[in-house]
């Protein structure tokens, strides 16, 4: 599996989005998608120049879905509307830069489309919507500027990651069509706190994401960390000083969280996705966070009508992968696209239950 260096990413949204945005873009017929086609969003990186290749056309692309080519046709850049959904994760340890989060959500709505919609979400142990979907940028600038009114009690102090990207994954998948584009832009420290109680297990979030084509792009702050991890490691050798059980039991659990999979992590579901991650500082949150607006709104829509779509319970993998004159001309490629897609069956409820776990799929 290819690993992607996200260092070089940072460097690629900070100091390239002329390369984006400087470039025409393709001129394509305007076609009218049914909701019977599959859209594929894609980045695509030079692995030499560690920038952003801009300008493919629908030829330079090769479309798989369980390894059989698939006819693109539907091709373009920024003419599909978005809805994001804005998560803000509001724990504890992120609570210090709230402010610095939204000034910068503030300024990076002007990025979007007039037709582009954005909803608000928080969480911590809990998901709250705060804002619905809307084109108002007002509306959710109202919002921000009045999170903190939004974090009461019941949301907690902890972060739930796993339970935080489920809802609002569903909740794009629930309130909007078929064919438009769907992301999550997250904002968290990336450290999931959660345990015994921590939400649907990784498998059922990657699956509420695969059935929904919702790309999570996260930004992941750091405040304090060094003194973060000093209280962390300090609390353990105290408790293991004053009552050895008591200590032990706690590093026990921590080592315990660490292997579960029912914990989060934005990385992970970015790579599934084909989404990013940037790391920042708290203080270059604003310019981040802009720039990966861009480069969600500029991404290559590809769209194809799958022979299949009978609602029965499998994946489909999708690969995404560029001509062999393109491999020869740009050299060395990464791709970032969603992996595949399920065709949900008509529920009237939905499960609670574990019914949704992936079957035969290593995530």
């Amino acid at each position: 599996m290819i690993r992607y260096h996200w260092n070089k990413i940072v460097c690629l949204v900070l100091l390239w989005p002329a390369v984006v945005f400087g470039l025409p873009q393709p001129q394509e017929p305007a076609i009218k998608l049914e909701s019977s086609f599959i859209l594929v969003d894609a980045i695509v990186l030079s692995k030499k120049t560690n920038s952003i290749v801009g300008d493919l056309t629908r030829d330079d692309f090769v479309l798989l879905e369980n390894g059989k080519t698939q006819e693109i046709t539907h091709f373009s850049q920024q003419e599909l509307p978005l809805s994001v959904v804005l998560l803000v994760d509001v724990s504890g340890s992120v609570q210090p830069i709230i402010d610095e989060v939204q000034r910068a959500a503030l300024e990076a709505l002007g990025q979007l489309k007039p037709d582009d919609k954005v909803a608000l979400m928080i969480f911590g142990s809990r998901p709250k919507l705060v804002a619905e979907l809307t084109t108002d940028r007002d509306v959710i600038a109202s919002k921000l500027d009045d999170i903190w009114s939004e974090v009461t009690p019941e949301i907690g102090f902890a972060t739930f990651i796993n339970a935080g990207i489920h809802e609002a994954a569903r909740y794009l998948r629930k309130n909007t069509q078929p064919t438009e584009r769907r992301a999550i832009l997250m904002v968290t420290d990336d450290m999931d706190t959660s345990f015994f109680r921590g939400g649907p297990p990784r498998d059922v979030v990657a699956r509420e994401l695969y059935e929904g084509g919702t790309t999570l792009c996260g930004i992941i702050v750091g405040y304090n960390k060094k003194m973060m991890t000093a209280v962390t490691v300090g609390t353990a050798g105290a408790m293991t000083a004053i009552n050895p059980i008591a200590g032990g039991m706690l590093i026990a659990m921590r080592l315990m969280q660490h292997l579960s999979p029912l914990r989060g992590s934005a990385k992970f579901y970015a790579e599934k996705t084909g989404g990013i991650t940037v790391s920042t500082k708290h203080d270059e949150v604003g310019i981040v966070l802009i720039e990966m607006l861009k480069v969600l709104r500029t991404r290559y829509t590809l769209g194809y009508a799958p022979a299949d779509l009978t609602p029965d319970g499998r994946f489909r993998e999708i690969k995404l992968t560029v001509s062999n004159r393109v491999k020869k001309e740009k050299g060395d490629l990464t791709i970032l696209a969603r992996r595949g897609y399920y065709v949900r069956k008509p529920l009237t409820t939905e499960p609670q239950d574990d019914s949704l776990r992936l079957k035969k799929i290593s995530l």
